[in-house]
């Protein structure tokens, strides 16, 4: 075997160990997102019928750019009116809530309230709020 001959295959072979070994590398891993500190206060008024609440979320993290408030109630509840947010309702049980326009950032250490009044058989404190799909 020729020398000319031995080197192209030792090149070979450490070229194809390089290789072998930049595929067994694992790809760093991406960055975590840290989600926001919210904090969410829920305050209702019940009367026979129906209620008004109201939920004053409070951000402790980082400024937010745009946010959703998701909740659910146990009974079916139906909104009459709503303040300071869009509030759909999905079903009679499922809640959504998004900005105006003048309340879409909350700055840090910043809070605001929107609310609704509601016809409803019975009332409770929701225990699934949301903020951006965060636990709050």
């Amino acid at each position: 075997m020729s020398t000319n001959s031995t080197r192209t295959r030792v090149r070979a072979a450490i070229a194809l160990a390089a290789l072998a070994s930049a595929v067994l590398v694992p790809a760093p891993a991406a960055a975590a997102t840290v989600p926001p500190t919210i904090t969410c206060t829920y305050r209702l008024n019940t009367w026979p019928g129906g209620f008004s609440a109201d939920l004053v979320i409070a951000n402790s993290g980082p400024a937010i750019d745009g946010w959703t408030a998701r909740w659910t109630f146990a009974t079916p509840t139906r909104v009459m009116i709503t303040w300071a947010a869009s509030l759909t309702q999905p079903s009679p049980y499922e809640n959504v809530a998004t900005p105006v326009p003048w309340n879409r950032v909350i700055g840090t250490g910043k809070s605001f309230t929107f609310g609704w009044t509601a016809a409803a058989p019975a009332t409770e404190v929701p225990t699934d709020i949301t903020i951006n799909g965060v636990p709050c």
